[in-house]
């Protein structure tokens, strides 16, 4: 968060006290003493920051704003089950409704009777099995690289890639809306990042060109980027990076589905080939219903990775499981396009209503699309007011966008009918009322 709690917190009026049963307190009980959270002797928590965040916290969940960490008891397409309620979801990332598709759950089913529930292992040593393997291939034919390499997260695949790629002597620079795991992988090991304004190529030519004497240069973009909707203009970044002799590493979390004719991500959306990028991450838990992440590039990227990425050496392998599930969706995106024509209109459908009622939907093209607000305050209460309304979806406030810049995070999904959209867009056209 950006603010301090006073600010965060209303001062001026009483604040609205809404409905109990609608969300529940995630936290046991923890901030039911009106007086806040008293620091104890010697404690283990930096007084400072602890407060700063029990503060505006315990004030969120003695107001009932907060409404995260709620504990879904079902989920079935475009709906959930929240403390009795069925509501609509319009937070999730299950883009393409394969989340209980019947030949994922049984891929994840034949894997755990054959392999069981756990590795045993790390993959250098003996946590790889077959289905590691299968998958890595698959991924590689779905990127058209040479080569993957599977991982406990997206977020590892950046954090532990850019570690064991670079160093102080390089430079990344940065989209300065790339996601925080870019940054947090240099700075593990040291490397300077330089950021360029938002998808905007002329300032990136600027860092280029003031940063021609660095030895090596990472270009970081991601393909849809999280928290506005937005797509990276690919054709010119390579084009710069080539002119540059840099590298380009592109982080499609958010890609994979949205983009391209059979929803290979940003590279297909723009007719390139799979080698226009160094270095392609993404995650397994978004449009794929799995767990994991992975690195796809060249032969020798991957298996140099293989012996220097830390969370191959040592974190657990992906389970069998969640291996088993991200490969047969890949092979259900195959075989059902027409989950990604119906997210596309879906998409539209969503964008078009919201901007046609007067919200600030920024620069999405995409099936992500935020509702931009400003205030962090702001932003709790319209979360509030559709979740009475019977659309579930979430704040995003600073540190994740920037101050002043709090927003919903929508997004539309092959599992909603017409009817879900225009039922969600009634809704925030009665709160806006």
């Amino acid at each position: 968060m950006d603010e301090s709690p006073a600010t965060l917190i209303p001062q001026a009026r009483p604040e609205t006290r809404y409905a109990p049963g609608v969300v529940e307190d995630p936290f046991g009980g923890f901030f039911d003493d009106p007086g806040g959270w008293t620091a104890p002797a010697g404690g283990l928590l930096d007084v400072a920051a602890a407060r700063r965040w029990f503060d505006v916290v315990g004030w969120g969940v003695r107001t009932r704003l907060y409404s995260y960490q709620q504990a879904l008891r079902r989920l079935d397409g475009a709906h959930v089950e929240l403390q009795g309620r069925t509501l609509l979801m319009f937070s999730s990332y299950d883009y393409l409704d394969l989340i209980g598709h019947p030949d994922i759950n049984a891929a994840a089913v034949a894997a755990v009777e054959q392999y069981g529930t756990g590795t045993g292992g790390v993959r250098l040593l003996t946590g790889t099995n077959a289905l590691h393997r299968e998958l890595e291939a698959d991924l590689a034919a779905f990127k058209q690289t040479e080569a993957a390499l599977t991982l406990s997260s997206g977020y590892a695949a950046n954090v532990g890639g850019i570690a064991a790629l670079f160093g102080p002597r390089d430079l990344v620079l940065a989209d300065e809306y790339i996601h925080r795991s870019v940054l947090e992988g240099c700075h593990v090991t040291r490397v300077p990042v330089r950021t360029f304004a938002h998808n905007d190529v002329g300032s990136l030519r600027s860092a280029l060109e003031a940063t021609a004497q660095v030895r090596r240069r990472l270009i970081a973009v991601e393909g849809v980027y999280s928290m506005d909707g937005d797509v990276c203009p690919l054709p010119e970044i390579v084009a710069l990076k080539e002119e540059h002799a840099a590298f380009l590493l592109v982080d499609e979390a958010h890609t994979l589905g949205l983009l391209g004719t059979t929803g290979r991500g940003l590279n297909e959306h723009f007719g390139l080939p799979g080698s226009c990028a160094e270095i392609w991450t993404g995650s397994l838990s978004k449009t794929i219903p799995a767990t994991g992440g992975y690195i796809a590039g060249s032969r020798e990227l991957v298996i140099y990775l293989q012996h220097g990425v830390a969370p191959f050496m040592f974190s657990a392998a992906l389970s069998p499981a969640s291996t088993a599930a991200a490969r047969a969706a890949l092979a259900v995106m195959a075989r059902e396009p027409q989950r990604i024509a119906r997210l596309r209109r879906n998409a539209d459908q969503l964008r078009e209503g919201l901007a046609a009622q007067g919200w600030d939907i920024g620069r999405s093209s995409t099936a992500l699309v935020p509702v931009i607000v400003g205030h962090d305050v702001e932003a709790y209460r319209l979360a509030r007011r559709l979740l009475d309304a019977g659309v579930f979806t979430t704040a995003i406030v600073p540190p994740a966008v920037p101050p002043g810049s709090a927003r919903l995070r929508l997004c539309a999904t092959a599992a909603h009918t017409s009817e879900d959209l225009e039922e969600a867009l009634r809704a925030f056209g009665a709160v806006r009322a």
